[in-house]
């Protein structure tokens, strides 16, 4: 990896680990919680995590929908069961960057289709260097550069950004998976996608 390579990676890591702060993608279950939830609704969840960043209002009812609905488990869907912090910190940047969505294509979780939040206009050709202009670029870049088994961090290129979606030894595939889950069966629950 070249210096420059290197000063990027670190630059999108910090970038998305600020917007992380700001954001609190994926949300403790506080005891004043004005959200009715059960402990059967959060039970294979670990710590009481809220996956997708939904508002307190959806809390209880996205949750019990995701574990209905899950393909696998907190073990392969989802940020909230990483136990690589680095990893937890940019899926959870990437979730509330879906969720949150933005230019040049407003809400970016489409039935739970996120390519559009990593390519933006671009969906034919956001494998190419520079093409990539969705609301989440540096964030998705992020997370799909960090394997949570081996807690490595890459530079992944555009293609491999596009390869890793799904693959759930990235941060970035655990996001997506629960994102598409939301987005696909539990968009009223959750109140994601379109």
């Amino acid at each position: 990896m070249s210096r420059d390579d290197g000063t990027l990676l670190l630059a999108i890591s910090f970038f998305a680990l600020t917007a992380l702060s700001f954001s609190g993608a994926c949300k403790r279950a506080s005891t004043q919680s004005s959200a009715p939830t059960t402990s059967a609704e959060v039970a294979d969840v670990p710590s009481g995590c809220w996956e997708t960043n939904p508002s307190a209002e959806k809390a209880g009812a996205c949750m019990a929908c995701l574990k209905k609905n899950k393909i696998e488990s907190p073990m392969a869907d989802g940020c909230c069961g990483i136990h690589d912090s680095t990893g937890l910190q940019l899926c959870q940047a990437v979730s509330a960057c879906i969720r949150a969505g933005g230019p040049p294509v407003g809400n970016c979780n489409l039935a739970g289709d996120t390519t559009t939040c990593y390519c933006g206009r671009h969906q034919a050709d956001c494998d190419i260097e520079g093409k990539a202009n969705g609301p989440c670029v540096p964030q998705i870049a992020a997370a799909a550069g960090r394997n949570i088994e081996t807690r490595t961090t890459d530079t992944p290129t555009p293609g491999q950004i596009m390869e890793r979606y799904g693959l759930t030894k990235y941060a970035l595939g655990r996001a997506t998976n629960i994102a598409a889950i939301a987005g696909a069966l539990c968009k009223t629950e959750c109140g994601t996608g379109m």
